[in-house]
C-alpha cells in the first residue's frame, strides 16, 4: 500500500512537471538554467532571466514565444551579439512582459538579418534597445532585414545614430509595416524613430493599424529618414499614428540635411519618398522649437510626392516650416489633398514662415500644390479643410 501511494505520487509530480514544460503544447525553455548558446525551434517558448552571456538565437522558419522572458545583455565587447537573433525567416510572439537589450553597443535588441523577415505578433509587451550605438529593432554592422510587426505591446529604443526600429548608422534595413499592436519607438541622436540612423538607409514605412507613437532623435525624423540618411516611401493606410520630428527634421519625412554655404548644389540632404496617408488618424508635429516641417522634409532635405486622400491630419509646423510641405531650406515634390479625407488641419510656424501648406521660410522648391482640387500653396494658418 505505502509502494502504491509512492508510485501514486511519482506520477503525480511528473504530470505536473511535463504540464509547466509545455504550455498550450509549447516546450517551455528557462533561461535561467541554461548554461551555453541556445537556439529556439519550432514552437519553443522563452521564459525567465538569462543566467549568463549567452547567445539566444531564432531558428530559420521558427515561431516562438517570449513569455515573461529577460534578456539583458551586458555593454562588453567580447559579446557582440543581440539579445535575440532571429537566423533566418522568423515569427516572435509575445507573450507576459519581456525586456531584451543587445549585448554589446553595436548590437540591438533584436536583430533581423539581411535579406530575412521578422514577424512580430501576439498580445504581450516588450521593451528593446541597444547598449550603445544599435537599434531596438533592426540592423547590426552586417546590415538588416524586414520588420513585420502585427500585435503586442511594443517600445523600442534606438542607440546613439539609430532608429528604434530600422537600421544602423551608416547602415540599411529592408521594408518596416505595422498593421497591429501598440508600438512607441523613440530614435536615439540623428536616428529616426521608425525608419533609418545616421546616414543610413532603410525601405518603404507601411503602416496600416495600430497604434503608433513615434519620436526621432535630434535631426531626424520621427517616422521616415535619420540625419543625412534615406528612406523609401512612407504610405499611412489606418492605425492611430502619432510622430514628432527631432530639431531640424520632419515629423514624418525626411531628416536633416548639411549645407555649408546655403547653395542647393552643394546640400548633403536627407531624402524620403513618396509621403501617402489614405486613411487612419495621423497627428504630426515638427519640432517645438527648432525648424521642422510637420510632414515633408527636413532642413536642407527632400521629400518626394505628398498625397493625402483619406484619415484626419493634424499637422503642425516647428520654426520656420510648413505644417505640410518643406522645413527651412527643403524640398518637396507635388503635395494633392483629395475630397477623400475627413479633415485636413495644417499650420505653419508665424507669420513669417510662408504656408501652411507649401514650402517654409528659403524653401528650395516645390511641385505643384492642389487642395481639393484647387491649385495654389495655403497661407491661412490654421488651414481647415473638410469637405
Amino acid at each position: 500500500m505505502i509502494a502504491m501511494k509512492k508510485i501514486l505520487l511519482f506520477l503525480i509530480v511528473a504530470l505536473f512537471t511535463l504540464s509547466c514544460d509545455k504550455i498550450d503544447g509549447a516546450k517551455t525553455v528557462d533561461l535561467a538554467l541554461i548554461s551555453a548558446d541556445y537556439e529556439a525551434r519550432d514552437g519553443e517558448r522563452l521564459s525567465g532571466i538569462l543566467s549568463g552571456n549567452y547567445r539566444i538565437t531564432i531558428a530559420d522558419g521558427a515561431t516562438v514565444t517570449l513569455h515573461n522572458a529577460v534578456i539583458y545583455g551586458v555593454n562588453e565587447s567580447e559579446y557582440s551579439w543581440a539579445g535575440v537573433t532571429a537566423h533566418g525567416d522568423a515569427t516572435l510572439v509575445l507573450a507576459g512582459n519581456n525586456i531584451v537589450r543587445g549585448f554589446d553597443a553595436g548590437s540591438p535588441g533584436i536583430l533581423v538579418p539581411q535579406g530575412k523577415t521578422l514577424t512580430i505578433t501576439g498580445d504581450g509587451k516588450l521593451d528593446a534597445s541597444s547598449n550603445g550605438y544599435a537599434p531596438g529593432i533592426g540592423g547590426d554592422n552586417e546590415n538588416g532585414g524586414n520588420i513585420v510587426i502585427q500585435g503586442g505591446t511594443i517600445r523600442a529604443t534606438g542607440g546613439d545614430g539609430a532608429a528604434a526600429i530600422g537600421s544602423l548608422r551608416f547602415r540599411s534595413c529592408g521594408d518596416i509595416t505595422i498593421s497591429g499592436g501598440t508600438v512607441t519607438a523613440i530614435g536615439g541622436d540623428d536616428g529616426a524613430g521608425i525608419g533609418s540612423g545616421l546616414e543610413a538607409l532603410c525601405g518603404n514605412i507601411t503602416i496600416s493599424g495600430g497604434t503608433v507613437i513615434a519620436e526621432g532623435g535630434d535631426s531626424a525624423a520621427g517616422i521616415g529618414c535619420g540625419h543625412m540618411a534615406t528612406c523609401g516611401n512612407i504610405s499611412i493606410s489606418g492605425g492611430d499614428v502619432s510622430s514628432r520630428g527631432g530639431i531640424d527634421a520632419a515629423g514624418i519625412g525626411s531628416g536633416c540635411g548639411v549645407d555649408d554655404d546655403e547653395d542647393e548644389d552643394d546640400v548633403f540632404p536627407s531624402v524620403c519618398g513618396d509621403i501617402t496617408i489614405s486613411g487612419g488618424t495621423v497627428t504630426v508635429h515638427g519640432h517645438s522649437i527648432l525648424a521642422a516641417a510637420a510632414i515633408g522634409s527636413g532642413v536642407n532635405s527632400r521629400c518626394g510626392n505628398i498625397l493625402i486622400s483619406g484619415g484626419t491630419i493634424t499637422a503642425e509646423g516647428g520654426y520656420k516650416s510648413a505644417g505640410i510641405g518643406t522645413s527651412e531650406r527643403g524640398s518637396v515634390g507635388t503635395i494633392t489633398i483629395t475630397n477623400g479625407v475627413t479633415q485636413v488641419t495644417a499650420k505653419k510656424w508665424d507669420e513669417k514662415t510662408p504656408h501652411s501648406i507649401g514650402g517654409g521660410v528659403d524653401y528650395f522648391s516645390i511641385g505643384t500644390v492642389t487642395v481639393g482640387g484647387k491649385v495654389g500653396s495655403v497661407s491661412e494658418s490654421p488651414f481647415v479643410y473638410k469637405p
